[in-house]
C-alpha cells in the first residue's frame, strides 16, 4: 500500500511536503504549528501532544510517554522501550502526528536521541503505508539538531556472514 499517490494534488499536502525531507519538522512560532496542527486533524491524524517543559527529568519524561501512548506496563523507561514500544505502536486514521512542545527545555543531547528514535519508528512504519511525524516547537529560534534517522550503509545478507564468521 503506498502512503501517498504520484499526483500533483499529493504533493501540495502538508504531510507530503514535511515526509518528503524526513519525518521530524521544527518550528520556532507557536502560531504556525497551531496551523498545522489544525491540518493535521482535520485530515484525520491522531495528534499527541507533549509539553516538554514539564519534563523534570527522564524519568518524568519516559512517564508520560508511557502513560500517553498507553505503552504496557513493563514498558522500561529507556530509549530502547520507547524504541520497541513505538515499533509496535499502531497507527489509526490518516496517521499519527507527535507534538513535542518546549522541545529544547530538554538536554540536547537527550533530545537528539529522542528525535533520531522517533525518526526511526516513522521510517518503519512508513514501510507498513502508515504516516508518523514528529513536530518539534523550540523558544529559542537558534536552536538546531543534527540530522535525524540517518542509516549506515550497510553490508547485503549474503556477504554479511562472512563477518560473523
Amino acid at each position: 500500500m503506498a502512503v501517498f499517490k504520484n499526483t500533483p494534488e499529493e504533493w501540495q499536502r502538508l504531510d507530503w511536503a514535511i515526509l518528503q525531507n524526513g519525518w521530524v519538522q521544527l518550528y520556532h512560532k507557536p502560531d504556525f504549528l497551531l496551523i498545522d496542527v489544525s491540518w493535521f486533524r482535520q485530515q484525520r491524524y491522531r495528534v499527541l501532544e507533549f509539553d516538554c517543559g514539564k519534563w523534570a527529568d527522564l524519568e518524568a519524561m519516559h512517564t508520560e510517554l508511557k502513560q500517553r501512548f498507553r505503552f504496557s506496563e513493563s514498558y522500561g523507561n529507556n530509549l530502547n522501550a520507547l524504541r520497541d514500544s513505538l515499533s509496535d505502536y499502531e497507527v489509526f486514521g490518516a496517521g499519527l502526528v507527535v507534538v513535542l512542545h518546549h522541545f529544547d527545555t530538554i538536554a540536547k543531547q537527550d533530545a537528539q536521541a529522542l528525535l533520531d528514535v522517533f525518526a526511526e519508528n516513522a521510517r518503519r512504519h512508513m514501510l507498513l503505508g502508515e504516516r508518523v511525524l514528529t513536530l518539534v516547537q523550540v523558544d529559542s529560534p537558534d536552536t538546531s539538531y543534527e540530522p535525524v534517522g540517518a542509516m549506515p550503509v550497510l553490508w547485503n545478507p549474503h556477504e554479511w556472514q562472512r563477518f560473523r564468521e
